[in-house]
């Protein structure tokens, strides 16, 4: 028997629209689930949603790359998930009856057929809202393992949306000393609720190195997505330090060479979330990661188009958004 389901459709540049979609039934090594909450990504479904970004898949499609919901049927193949088990989905696998639709990742859907491997147990204390962002979440989380941050180690974190954010947060869990840079007052408000130090010029960042008789920092991360503020990284970054490119950078990027050649430094490319999307549900649970309070805004799933066009034209108003759906 079919699947009938609501999805998120892009179906041209800059709309989203609610659309009746059914899938074929899933196999006995696939996954049901009952979303609750989908996560925006304002960057990689933004560039898609703009059109700009084109080698995932072309209009019309359904995005979506993170999801919360419960599990409504298991495969016989599936002995780990239990029907009723309160889990996020980072990805599906469900095949569509409309051949004209493509799926680009696909969990802004009222049900999702998925493999085991892209379901994952939420655990206690995680709510849905905060599960529905595990994968941008887990991409600071994967931005930190990569780059190798150690105790003590100082780190400057250069934009203070959700990436910055998230990996500001994963850093003070691995022990490093961090400091947030936004021209935004209101995004270093954020950060300074969270406990860490934040800062809005460059000449503040310059007298906090000075009044700690610092060179620079040891990892200076570059979190905005926009390849011309990779000089500010590296006019903070110590000799021989790490400047990490955490964002996407669509076509081609330049940069200062004279200073990243002084100081020797050694740049690091995270790329994606890694895979860390329970250990960081864990953090969640455990309060090392406060995801609550990055969710600026919440919308019925019948408002996607109002969502999109927060998230994508006018970001500096916004983190995280939800989309919500009823059962």
């Amino acid at each position: 028997m079919a699947i009938d389901a609501r999805a998120v459709c892009f179906t041209r540049a800059d709309t989203a629209e609610l659309l009746d979609v059914t899938y074929e039934d899933p196999g006995p090594d696939e996954v049901l689930v009952r979303i609750r909450a989908s996560g925006i990504s304002a960057g990689t479904e933004g560039s898609i949603f703009r059109g700009i970004r084109t080698h995932n898949g072309t209009f019309p499609l359904i995005t979506g790359y993170q999801g919360a919901g419960v599990v409504e049927w298991t495969g016989d193949h599936v002995p780990d998930l239990e029907e009723g088990a309160r889990v996020a989905v980072t990805s599906v696998a469900g095949r569509l009856i409309e051949p004209e639709l493509a799926i680009v990742w696909g969990t802004h859907s009222s049900l999702v057929v998925a493999r085991p491997e892209s379901v994952h147990p939420m655990p206690d204390g995680v709510s849905d809202d905060e599960a529905s962002l595990c994968t941008l979440w887990a991409v600071g989380l994967q931005g930190v393992t990569v780059t190798g941050v150690e105790p003590g180690e100082t780190v400057l974190v250069v934009g203070l949306g959700l990436i910055g954010l998230s990996y500001a947060q994963c850093a003070v869990a691995a022990g490093a000393e961090v400091v947030g840079l936004d021209l935004a007052e209101q995004r270093a408000e954020v950060l300074r609720d969270l406990g860490v130090e934040a800062l809005t010029g460059r000449d503040e960042v310059r007298a906090w190195l000075g009044d700690r008789n610092l060179r620079g920092f040891d990892v200076a991360v570059e979190a905005t997505g926009k390849a011309e503020v990779i000089d500010v990284p590296l006019e903070f970054v110590r000799p021989d330090g790490k400047v990490v490119w955490q964002g996407w950078y669509p076509g081609r990027v330049d940069f200062e060479y004279h200073p990243a050649h002084s100081k020797q430094v050694r740049m690091v490319f995270p790329h994606s979330s890694g895979g860390y999307q329970p250990e960081l549900l864990e953090m969640i649970a455990e309060g090392e990661f406060e995801a609550g309070a990055l969710i600026s805004h919440r919308f019925p799933v019948e408002q996607c188009q109002e969502a999109y066009n927060l998230a994508v034209f006018r970001p500096m108003e916004c983190l995280g958004i939800v989309l919500e759906w009823s059962e």
